[in-house]
């Protein structure tokens, strides 16, 4: 009996020692694992295009830069945000490998069949759709109906347009874009459509195809950043561009038809003024070039004729000084001028009777001129 005490005795003091030594060894290595953990969770790095919003407990203490940092570890939580990556939505498409050959989803895709049902989940997936909810035999109407209340817009006119557009963004405020809104993604996109519907709504068809595109682009990103940052949502619009603005596809043609009449009726109508160009510009020169010469020719009369009245009366104030003489030299003047026109000449003499015909003297005349 001694010796089985003894024995037993010695057991139990090997057992409580091995367990000590385990025990410790434990404790030695859950400290290790702590300190590793906490020395490992205690820096954290931030990549060069983003800033890494603290918070101690949740509540919100400090934003850091591109770098290396240390926080309090299980303390402190580090959230990335990346503030120098441009981002961007789209409204009526998808692009479902971007890049510089990106390839896009259109509804046009989707009825002819040539996208996939994994590319249709992962669409309605990004695009914020809850999946549970979603009938996976409908994968394609569910699409369909997603870009068209998109892009389907009823113009100020009442008439329908197709507009696709795109809407690019950055981060200007981490701390904003993680705390002031819940979802500050679906946030662009409501804001974003919203405006672009509001304008097109209070627009012409044309404007939204033709002749507004620049204007609606140029005051939907006023408005879009007007609503973020009333919504201080940290979100800097950069750039709204209209992809694509067209008529509705069942009445296309016929809306092509109408604008190429629009278009020939233009060029009827340019052509006309071109033709006026010419024509009467010319034909106003040419009656002021009628103009000018009447006026000439009128003040050639007038200065002609004042000098016939001027030299009229030199000759009137001559022949009241000799009356006798001046008839005689008018006579004869005037003779000179008329008897040369003459063929046959007779005299009258006022002391002979009857009538004595002249000599044809201008015989040789008229012989040496045929010679």
């Amino acid at each position: 009996m001694v010796v089985k005490e003894f024995i037993e005795e010695i057991s139990d003091k090997d057992e409580r020692a091995l367990a000590s030594k385990v025990w410790n060894w434990t404790k030695g290595v859950a400290y290790g694992a702590v300190a590793s953990a906490a020395l490992w969770g205690s820096f954290y790095t931030v990549p060069q295009n983003s800033q890494a919003v603290v918070q101690r407990f949740g509540e919100y203490t400090r934003t850091t830069e591109s770098g290396l940092h240390f926080k309090i570890p299980f303390i402190e939580d580090v959230t990335k945000v990346p503030v120098k990556q441009a981002q961007t939505e789209e409204f009526g498409f998808r692009a479902l490998k971007p890049g510089v050959d990106s390839q896009y989803i259109t509804i046009e895709d989707i009825t002819s069949g040539k996208v996939s049902e994994k590319d249709l989940e992962h669409m309605l997936a990004n695009s914020g759709v809850d999946m549970s909810r979603v009938n996976k035999g409908n994968l394609k109407g569910d699409a369909e109906n997603l870009l068209r209340g998109e892009y389907l817009t009823l113009t100020g006119d009442l008439n329908m347009a197709d507009v696709e557009f795109i809407v690019q963004y950055d981060i200007k405020d981490p701390v904003a874009y993680l705390f002031n809104v819940n979802n500050p993604r679906q946030t662009i996109r409501d804001c974003s459509l919203a405006v672009m519907k509001q304008l097109t709504g209070n627009g012409s068809v044309d404007e939204a195809i033709n002749i507004g595109r620049i204007d609606y682009e140029n005051d939907s990103k006023k408005l879009i950043q007007r609503l973020m940052d009333n919504y201080e949502t940290g979100i800097n619009v950069t750039l709204v561009k209209l992809q694509s603005s067209n008529p509705p596809t069942r009445v296309s043609p016929a809306f092509h038809r109408v604008v190429s009449s629009i278009q020939e009726k233009e060029t009827k109508i340019n052509q006309a003024k071109q033709a006026y160009n010419e024509v009467v510009p010319k034909a106003k020169g040419e009656a002021q070039q009628r103009i000018e010469i009447a006026k000439g020719y009128a003040v050639e009369r007038v200065n002609k004729a004042k000098g016939e009245v001027l030299r009229f009366n030199e000759v009137y104030q001559i022949f009241k000084q000799d009356p006798e003489i001046t008839k005689q030299r008018m006579y004869f003047e005037t003779m000179s001028k008329v008897l040369p026109q003459v063929d046959e000449k007779w005299i009258i003499e006022s002391g002979n009777d009857g009538l004595l015909r002249l000599l044809n003297l201008n015989q040789g005349a008229r012989q040496d001129g045929k010679k």
